[in-house]
């Protein structure tokens, strides 16, 4: 698995899992909390969040200080992170699917290593360029399918691949 994942200094600062009143320091405080949120699941490769469950992970509970953020304050943030284009909720105020890349920064990736590797005009199935050996190294390697799909929906919509279905299997053809 990965490495532990290292906190900044701020989440062992007991005001930060309270939401702080004066707008100011209430919009650092969210913007903080944004990229701590980001930082973590890109860290563990997480794609969906069920805010039942991560009330109680380290990310908004910190045990040594005894200090944990409310769900209202999860929510809080969450809402942010759609705002942003950087999450859409998959059922509202309870899962969350967040992208630590929005889909058309993985659309650029996808589509930089198709180039890359001299793939316009051939068409590839999903499991070779999300699953084979070939793409081990690459970020994308096993990215969630619903937000694969959303990279390849803006790759359909830039007019840089062609997405094809037939009997379960799709395939995609880069241009």
């Amino acid at each position: 698995q990965a490495q532990p994942f290292s906190f900044p200094a701020i989440h062992n600062l007991p005001p930060f899992f309270t939401v702080q009143p004066v707008l100011n320091t209430n919009q650092k405080q969210l913007q903080m909390w944004c990229e701590l949120v980001l930082d973590y699941v890109r860290h563990f490769r997480l794609h969906e969040v069920d805010l039942m469950e991560v009330v109680n992970s380290p990310l908004f509970w910190n045990k040594q200080i005894n200090r944990r953020l409310s769900l209202e304050g999860i929510k809080w943030i969450m809402e942010e992170l759609v705002r942003r284009g950087n999450a859409e909720w998959a059922i509202q105020d309870q899962r969350v699917i967040i992208y630590w890349r929005t889909p058309a920064e993985w659309a650029n990736l996808i589509y930089t290593y198709a180039i890359n590797n001299a793939m316009e005009g051939t068409v590839c199935t999903l499991y070779e360029l999300r699953e084979s050996e070939a793409v081990e190294k690459e970020e994308f390697f096993e990215l969630d399918i619903r937000v694969f799909r959303k990279a390849l929906a803006v790759l359909e919509q830039q007019q840089k691949a062609r997405v094809f279905s037939s009997n379960n299997n799709v395939g995609v053809k880069f241009l």
